[in-house]
């Protein structure tokens, strides 16, 4: 059972739907959706899907099947929630969310019993600490396990005033939490009872959609997916935007920082794509002669392992990123750039460097990061929690 802290659907790629896409074809998978508020309902959700309300007042099933390569995903949507997330520490603040986790755990205990999974059943809450603080250990669930896949203390604003806190109070009481990276255990590995890294991976045979095997060293396009958010290093970015007035800047993703976007928007070279979905990426990466993370270095994110090292790998294009966290896994194919003049002469030089051979290895590292491999490794670390937690078997 995976109680997430987002939605199944949505038009960028989410570890956790990958990993229980996986799982699916050897364990009984039922997903259940981050809930929408009332708030969302009435006012639409940025980046989200509309409200079913039909749905959402359960007029009709809660519960679909997906199927997956490998198997089935029991998607449940859960019944619209009260906005909690603005409201200061105190009584009411309490008594909502309390409320929240009443409808959500009596929904659920009704969709395991539905479904005849109430044996040997893993929670696993993903992202979404408040929800394994108040129904954790309610489902007579064998294990407990919290996954964390970014720095809650800069994750979105609706988890910035409760979430520090609530995730502090889940690692207490977790059996286990697996983490995406080496700066996420590092913080973590504290106040948990154990802990497991399970990096990121990619969907390597969509992504090498995108690769171009016609290597023009002429052209100048420089590529970014992902978000604009505060993570971005803005002025590593305008320095390479103004002194490439010749090259084209595309940026693939949503918009988290209307002042950045802004910023970026003001260059007469620069296009925004907005966000897409994951199969329409290949198309946009096959157009770029570089892709880039220019991210800043700090607390908030020494914890990332982005995705997109990866899926621009599988593209065989050449990766330039500033050092933002631990990139040992990368050191040897990608170019880590310590300052915004070294970052502009690394786009230069990869450009015109670039070969056929080069792009054949980078796609061989990303093909060695899938999502079959990750959710095995996720397994191992589950299975060798509830060893040592039944140490019998029993």
């Amino acid at each position: 059972m995976c109680i997430a802290g987002n939605e199944w659907h949505g038009n960028y790629i989410k570890p956790v739907v990958e990993l229980m896409k996986v799982l699916s074809g050897t364990n009984k998978i039922l997903f259940v959706d981050n809930a929408y508020t009332y708030k969302d309902a009435l006012l639409g959700v940025n980046n989200k899907a509309p409200v079913d309300f039909k749905q959402a007042f359960g007029l009709k099933t809660r519960l679909k099947e997906i199927h997956t390569d490998g198997g089935i995903v029991y998607w449940l949507t859960p019944p619209l929630a009260f906005p909690v997330s603005f409201l200061p520490k105190g009584f009411l603040y309490d008594i909502m969310l309390k409320y929240n986790a009443r409808m959500l755990l009596k929904l659920i205990k009704k969709t395991l019993h539905e479904l005849d999974m109430n044996h040997n059943l893993i929670n696993f809450t993903s992202f979404n600490p408040a929800m394994g603080v108040m129904n954790g250990r309610k489902f007579g669930e064998r294990s407990l396990i919290y996954y964390c896949y970014d720095e809650i203390k800069g994750s979105n604003f609706w988890m910035r005033k409760h979430g520090e806190r609530m995730e502090e109070a889940f690692l207490a009481i977790a059996d286990a939490t697996i983490v995406t990276s080496k700066g996420l255990y590092e913080s973590k590995k504290p106040y948990t009872k154990r802990c497991f890294i399970v990096k990121n991976a990619v969907k390597a045979e969509l992504f090498k959609q995108g690769l171009n095997t016609t290597i023009n060293k002429e052209k100048q396009v420089v590529g970014f997916v992902g978000t604009i958010d505060d993570r971005m290093n803005y002025d590593v970015v305008t320095h390479l935007i103004e002194n490439l007035p010749k090259a084209e800047f595309i940026f693939v993703g949503r918009t988290l920082n209307e002042e950045g976007a802004k910023l970026l928007k003001s260059y007469p070279n620069v296009k925004f794509a907005g966000p897409k979905d994951p199969e329409e990426l290949p198309l946009y990466l096959k157009d770029f002669s570089v892709a880039i993370i220019p991210y800043i270095n700090n607390k908030l994110t020494s914890g990332i392992y982005p995705m997109k090292i990866n899926e621009y790998l599988a593209a065989g294009l050449p990766v330039i990123s500033t050092r933002f966290g631990d990139m040992t896994d990368f050191e040897a194919i990608i170019k880590l750039a310590d300052n915004k003049e070294e970052f502009l002469q690394f786009v230069i030089s990869e450009i015109s460097s670039n070969s056929a051979e080069k792009q054949q290895a980078r796609i061989k590292v990303a093909e060695e990061n899938t999502w079959v491999k990750r959710a095995e490794e996720l397994s191992a670390a589950i299975e060798q929690t509830e060893k040592e937690l039944y140490p019998t078997g029993k």
